[in-house]
């Protein structure tokens, strides 16, 4: 008889096809268009490569969508640092802002932190 209350095999499977519905189709759209035009002495990005790839991450974001289901302020501020990085030579002024919001907020909440345990009760996770 096969047990069903298996975390470990339910994380490898689930991260199984969420590898098997992102990385062939991303693959195929990197390898038939280019992410990179240039224009002259410039280089923009294809708009048709980056909707295509937003279309084929849609399992991804789902994925994602359910882990942050409320995420803090210091995990979104991670989240644009990590994207606008990736695009650093599109956004290099808004990399920086994210980090400085990344880690701003990440202290702030070590401070409401230490704020809760000089209030006396400290508050259950709402879950």
């Amino acid at each position: 008889m096969m047990s069903r209350n298996n975390p470990a095999k339910r994380l490898l499977f689930s991260f199984l096809g969420l590898c098997v519905c992102v990385i062939p189709v991303t693959v195929s759209i990197f390898s038939y268009f280019p992410l990179w035009i240039s224009r002259g002495d410039a280089s923009i990005l294809s708009g048709l490569t980056l909707m295509l790839t937003a279309i084929a991450l849609i399992p991804l974001f789902k994925y994602i969508k359910e882990v942050l289901r409320s995420p803090s302020a210091s995990t979104v501020w991670f989240l644009f640092f990590i994207t606008f990085f990736l695009l650093s030579r599109i956004a290099n002024e808004i990399t920086v802002i994210s980090l400085v919001g990344f880690i701003g907020n990440l202290i702030g909440a070590l401070f409401f932190r230490l704020a809760r345990r000089y209030d006396g009760k400290e508050r259950e996770f709402e879950g």
